[in-house]
């Protein structure tokens, strides 16, 4: 699935008012992970950034991923209890990684290449994080 952009004018508008932790923020309120595409050399990134990392451009796009992608790379695990709170990276369909919670999932079901989805999760303080759960091929 292609990304959507959130440009409509009046979302651009409003847009740019706010600062790209607000933007960031106000997608996982609603369920979405957003992330930045620089309009001159089309790299695509989650992190909230001022400067393209690739090219150093100012100039980004804020889009919306489908939430669909694959384990990339799994840390080594600790402990047997360590599945329940793991980190993963993972890749998403629109071809970038990012770095984020696995939802508590039984260790089988975790593994390079599986496929996941994005929901959100509510941290101890109240604030939004993006959260992957493992589903079935």
């Amino acid at each position: 699935m292609a990304s959507t952009a959130v440009t409509a004018k009046a979302a651009t508008k409003a847009a740019t008012a706010k600062s790209p932790a607000e933007v960031y923020r106000e997608g996982l309120a609603l369920g979405e992970l957003r992330y930045q595409r620089c309009q001159w050399c089309s790299t695509r990134f989650c992190s909230v950034s001022l400067l393209c990392a690739t090219c150093g451009g100012p100039d980004f796009v804020w889009e919306r991923s489908s939430g669909r992608g694959r384990i990339h790379a799994l840390p080594q695990a600790v402990g047997p209890d360590d599945w329940q709170e793991r980190t993963a990276v993972v890749e998403l369909d629109e071809g970038f990684r990012v770095r984020a919670r696995l939802a508590p999932t039984p260790a089988h079901r975790i593994w390079r290449g599986a496929p996941v989805r994005l929901e959100v999760a509510e941290t101890g303080d109240g604030s939004l994080r993006p959260v992957f759960r493992p589903v079935a091929a």
